[in-house]
């Protein structure tokens, strides 16, 4: 998984070969290479071209590579600015089918149009991270996983529950599940982070 944030997902043929594809948005030009370079650590380019729209204008980048062992999967990898799409499948065709599914998204501000800074986000927040889960500590024992969405202006925009438990301590332990994730909620929203000007928004797992 690279980039801000990752997700997945899976296709398969009538005849049961599956194409993994994983998406996501890269921080920066130089996350791009690296990713790209891991990918491709056991496997063997066999392709680059420029991927066009319907009006021929180049709008990203494509790269075919096969394993270097096998029964291994093939790789196809799509970038289109910061966005990439990564397609794994053990038949070449059955990835290029699947990578031919990608609509690009409306195309995205370039890579030098922010802040050097902006690659430095954990940085700038873990300071004020750790102090605020140690004020937490002394107020509340819910425990559970919350994503976040930050803006340049350190405000979380938006904020979803990933897991919740309940206290076990008698004095909270008639918290409901959903009361639980209203408290996780409640405290995710309410943190206020180090801003980032020119910075996009920033995606972060918070584990309280």
């Amino acid at each position: 998984m690279f980039g801000r944030r990752a997700a997945f997902r899976t296709y398969e043929t009538p005849d049961h070969i599956e194409a993994l594809v994983w998406y996501g948005e890269f921080r920066s030009q130089e996350e791009s290479k690296l990713a790209t370079e891991l990918s491709l650590k056991e496997h063997k380019v066999t392709g680059t071209e420029q991927v066009k729209d319907q009006n021929g204008h180049v709008i990203g980048d494509r790269i075919i590579a096969a394993p270097k062992e096998e029964k291994k999967a093939f790789m196809v990898i799509r970038t289109h600015g910061p966005n990439y799409w990564i397609t794994q499948s053990t038949s070449l065709a059955v990835a290029m089918q699947a990578d031919g599914l990608i609509e690009p998204p409306i195309p995205l501000p370039a890579f030098a149009e922010y802040p050097p800074s902006c690659d430095r986000s954990v940085e700038l927040l873990s300071e004020q991270l750790r102090l605020f889960k140690e004020e937490q500590k002394r107020v509340q024992r819910v425990r559970g996983m919350v994503a976040i969405v930050i803006s340049a202006g350190g405000d979380v925009v938006d904020a979803k529950v990933m897991s919740a438990s309940r206290p076990s301590e008698e004095s909270e332990a008639h918290l409901s599940s959903a009361e639980a994730v209203d408290v996780l909620l409640s405290q995710a929203r309410s943190m206020k982070f180090q801003s980032r000007p020119g910075c996009g928004d920033f995606g972060y797992d918070l584990t309280f």
